[in-house]
């Protein structure tokens, strides 16, 4: 999208940005201020090696790289994502346990928009 091109593959960056928050509780691209988190999401590099990323399957990990992956020729497509390996388990379970709620839950509350004009 910062290159001006807009495509449903931009939708599914998208997906794997709120997955990302949801599962850590911050952004994958951060910054200072705007300029910061665009220059940071023009470079396409992230991290899931920080503690947060520790109690993560790594199943859960795999789909948000593939979402995150820059280039949008090479990113995993809608149907794939929804045939993804933890997709599939997630969405079968019957009850999620207390202590992913509980997390994921946290992880929104952690997450916040702040003043980022530098």
């Amino acid at each position: 999208m910062l290159k001006k091109s807009y495509d449903h593959m931009c939708d599914l960056w998208s997906c794997g940005v709120i997955l990302y928050i949801l599962l850590c509780g911050y952004p994958p691209f951060n910054g200072a201020c705007d300029k910061h988190i665009i220059q940071a999401v023009l470079k396409g590099e992230f991290t899931l090696d920080e503690p947060e990323w520790h109690s993560v399957s790594d199943q859960a990990k795999d789909l948000v790289s593939k979402l995150l992956t820059y280039d949008p020729a090479k990113r995993i497509s809608a149907l794939d994502a929804l045939n993804h390996p933890w997709i599939q388990e997630t969405a079968s379970i019957d009850r999620v346990s207390k202590q992913i709620t509980e997390n994921t839950l946290r992880n929104l509350q952690n997450f916040r928009v702040s003043d980022r004009s530098c």
